[in-house]
């Protein structure tokens, strides 16, 4: 039958009609389809050893079910076909192992069978055993020679047998790898399809999206257009709101600070006004003093009283009451008003020095405006 293709980088399998020996060629074979890949590359990919690839490529061992549905489905294998080969190859090995153990009971019966007849040889060199022992010889050597063509047309069958199986199973490989083709291609179109349609629909799904997002971001900007010129409405609203409120508090506190300065002022002409009243009372009272120590002094000197003339002058002295600052024309009698004219112009004159003080307190506010002073009703005549 001569070698077996080898796999990449494999050394050739030997032709000893073993089943798993022909396993491992059609793994290699699917190997090779798959575009040989290294045993580091299936441990990584697929998992399990080196030891356990070099064994299963090489037709040292059989894998078992898991290690080659992993194999098959990395290779791109029908795995439900390759099962099935697994289970066939390892019925064949059993039935190998049972064939192979009756051949050497048949090899070991036949080696006995010679040892018996080299006896037999020995025996016959003795002429007084020879007969006596021939009969026995023979009957057991026929038993046995009939059991040993037993065993070798048993042989004989399973041999055939198993070279039925494989020449069925030569028969079927080219099928099998045909049938792995068309399903390979098969595959593939279909992946090249799905591959299409998966790109399309992610495409279609792409643009959708991009449409979405440049309908939300015009959306958006639109809005935030919107909410920015609102905002700038609401701004200028809320400054000219602010700025009327300002203007309104600044004249309020305009309209509270001139009335606090008017009654500043108001307070000050009162006083002042009080101040200029009370000193008219004591210059009555020094000049109503006055006459009546005057008279008093005359009363005395017409009497002759010098002594009390000179005490009533230290007295007025003493006083402060100077002749000099009576002034007999201005004030005639106690209960002498003074007249309409000389209050308007001492209540004039008192407004005047009012206005100067505040001018002089507040610079600024009389810069701008003046603020005519509040007069008070004149005082009625008793």
């Amino acid at each position: 039958m001569g070698e077996l293709m080898a796999g990449r980088g494999l050394k050739p399998l030997p032709d000893d009609g073993h089943p798993r020996t022909q396993f491992a060629q059609d793994l290699r074979t699917l190997r090779e389809q798959a575009g040989a890949p290294s045993y580091r590359i299936l441990v990584e990919k697929v998992g399990y050893t080196l030891a356990t690839y070099s064994s299963i490529f090489n037709g040292k061992a059989l894998p078992d079910l898991e290690q080659l549905l992993d194999l098959v489905g990395y290779l791109g294998g029908n795995t439900e076909e390759w099962t099935k080969h697994l289970k066939s190859v390892i019925s064949a090995e059993e039935q190998l192992k049972i064939d192979t153990t009756k051949q050497r009971d048949v090899y070991a019966e036949i080696d006995s069978l010679k040892a018996e007849l080299e006896g037999y040889q020995l025996i016959a060199g003795d002429p007084e055993s020879v007969f006596a022992r021939a009969a026995k010889v023979q009957a057991d050597a026929q038993k046995r020679i009939s059991t040993a063509a037993q065993i070798e047309v048993n042989l004989r069958t399973a041999a055939a047998r198993i070279e039925s199986q494989l020449d069925e199973a030569s028969k079927a490989l080219p099928l099998a790898q045909e049938r792995a083709r068309e399903i390979i291609d098969q595959a593939r179109s279909a992946a090249r399809t799905i591959e299409y349609r998966a790109r399309a629909k992610a495409t279609d799904h792409l643009n959708e999206a991009q449409d979405t997002a440049k309908s939300l971001l015009n959306d958006a900007q639109f809005e935030a257009s919107r909410t920015v010129e609102k905002a700038g409405i609401e701004s200028r609203r809320l400054r000219a709101d602010a700025g009327r409120i300002v203007d309104q508090l600044v004249q309020e506190g305009d309209r509270y600070l001139q009335e606090a300065r008017e009654d500043r002022l108001q307070a000050e002409l009162e006083r002042q006004r009080g101040t200029a009243q009370a000193e008219r009372m004591k210059l009555r009272a020094k000049v109503d003093l006055y006459r009546v120590i005057v008279e008093a002094q005359q009363k005395l000197l017409d009497a002759g009283g010098t002594e009390g003339a000179e005490s009533l002058d230290i007295l007025l002295q003493d006083l402060g009451i100077n002749a000099a600052d009576i002034n007999s024309q201005d004030l005639q009698g106690r209960h002498r008003r003074a007249s309409p004219r000389s209050s308007e112009e001492e209540t004039s004159l008192l407004a005047d020095n009012l206005r100067e003080l505040a001018d002089s307190e507040y610079p600024a506010k009389a810069s701008a405006r003046k603020v005519p002073l509040p007069r008070r009703p004149k005082p009625q005549d008793n």
